[in-house]
């Protein structure tokens, strides 16, 4: 009986990945995934501390024993202030509103999208769940585009309202797409989803650019810490918007689905992160006055106090040598043996992603990157990373890109490195001979 319900919908992406992981070997000592979507760089002891003595904090005072935050208000109205700062615009404290991460402010956001009858416009590649939420929620797609703004139509009629979707910097290159040539969208969403690392133009100056054109009563921005911050386990964002309907939308959720609970350590990591990026982007000769600035404004808030000096200096720091990393393995991308290069216009500005393509074309690109990952290297090639394959085959017909992980230790980057220049050579070990094909892949794409 139970064998007869249907599976429920996904995206394309999703079933991408799981026929390409399908027979893959599970074992996390003999495998080696060089694009995983995580930041493996070690989180900050300093932030450890912070937060586990503001956890101690919340558990002995009965903040998390309560269901609503007893200042909520003033947790907004520290965030307007800090965001102010950051993003040089003016914003109230009702702008902004809470989640439990990017992901869900994404989920949330489109559902209210597709609520209202709005289609997507959205970029390739992208962060699954932009995909997965369309199909979830209903939201068509009626258009696909790339890093240099080329736009491909899904052929989906349009709806009489559009979003156009930007992810800025993009959460699998890096860098920051050039929009594509449409009519003036009824609703923009702007995805930050990292600004700390890389090469380039500094991202808080990008971002500053792309929110003073924005009419926040027809766009929402999402912000969130964890890609930043190395702690992807702990769920925080702010979405910020004037858009009275979507701000509805948000509050009704929430008393639905957690009976107005708050979420107390979240909603700090984000007042600490919106602090952190003003002292990141300054000379060092202003931390102090950033810091105190940052300490004030939250100290009028009456919420849980910021770290102190000291700690921002040191997590700075932190910050810094990740992005040293970050740098160090996106130059081993262009050594002379590399078996990846560059695709101008693509190229990391910040986080810890690259979208690269592979030197030397395979025959069958998605059965070649399925036998890899049998043979021990897990790779994230373009179809998982959302659209379609009529999509990705009209957008980059001729490309074989993969996605690397830049926040890996550098051993194993050049060690992934090493097995990818043989396994495009065709050295497979013999005994991992497997002929079996990919399913949905097109006889001859180079997807």
């Amino acid at each position: 009986m139970h064998d007869t319900i249907p599976a429920p919908a996904q995206a394309d992406c999703l079933n991408a990945f799981g026929a390409l992981r399908g027979g893959t070997d599970s074992d996390t000592e003999t495998t080696l995934e060089l694009g995983e979507g995580c930041n493996h760089f070690p989180p900050s002891p300093d932030l450890a501390r912070y937060l586990s003595a503001l956890l101690d904090r919340f558990i002995r005072d009965g903040t998390l024993s309560a269901y609503a935050s007893r200042s909520q208000a003033g947790v907004r109205a520290a965030m307007a202030e800090l965001l102010r700062y950051h993003l040089d615009m003016r914003l109230d404290p009702s702008d902004v509103f809470f989640t439990r991460g990017g992901t869900e402010a994404i989920s949330l956001t489109i559902a209210h999208l597709a609520e209202t009858g709005h289609d997507l416009v959205l970029p390739v590649p992208n962060y699954y769940a932009f995909d997965q939420c369309a199909v979830r929620w209903g939201a068509p797609v009626s258009g696909y585009y790339r890093h240099d703004g080329a736009l491909h139509p899904t052929g989906t009629s349009p709806s009489t309202r559009t979003c156009l979707v930007e992810v800025l910097p993009n959460g699998v290159t890096g860098a920051r797409h050039t929009l594509p040539d449409l009519a003036e969208p009824d609703f923009t969403l702007l995805d930050v989803p990292f600004q700390i690392g890389a090469d380039g133009p500094q991202p808080a100056a990008i971002i500053r650019d792309r929110v003073h054109g924005i009419d926040l009563s027809r766009a929402a921005l999402i912000l969130t810490a964890s890609k930043d911050l190395s702690l992807p386990g702990l769920r925080a964002a702010v979405v910020v918007t004037r858009n009275t309907k979507l701000l509805q939308h948000l509050a009704r959720d929430r008393f639905e689905r957690m009976a107005m609970s708050g979420d107390p350590v979240g909603e700090v990591v984000m007042l600490f992160y919106a602090s952190l990026l003003t002292v990141v982007e300054a000379p060092v000769e202003q931390t102090a006055k950033r810091v105190q600035i940052a300490q004030g404004s939250v100290r009028r808030s009456g919420f849980a106090a910021l770290p102190k000096e000291g700690t921002y200096r040191r997590v700075r720091d932190h910050l810094t040598v990740m992005a040293e990393r970050f740098r160090r393995n996106a130059h081993a991308l262009d050594g002379p043996r590399s078996p990846v290069r560059r695709v101008p216009g693509m190229e990391p500005a910040a986080g810890y992603s690259a979208f690269v393509e592979l030197s030397t074309p395979q025959d069958g690109f998605l059965s070649w990157v399925a036998r890899c990952g049998r043979a021990g290297l897990r790779l994230n090639p373009t179809v998982v990373h959302g659209g379609t394959s009529a999509a990705w085959d009209a957008l980059y017909p001729d490309h074989q890109l993969l996605r690397l992980n830049l926040s890996e230790d550098p051993a194993l980057i050049d060690r992934g490195l090493r097995l990818l220049r043989r396994y495009a050579a065709g050295q497979f070990r013999s005994d991992l001979e497997d002929r079996r094909e990919v399913p949905h892949e097109k006889k001859g794409s180079t997807r």
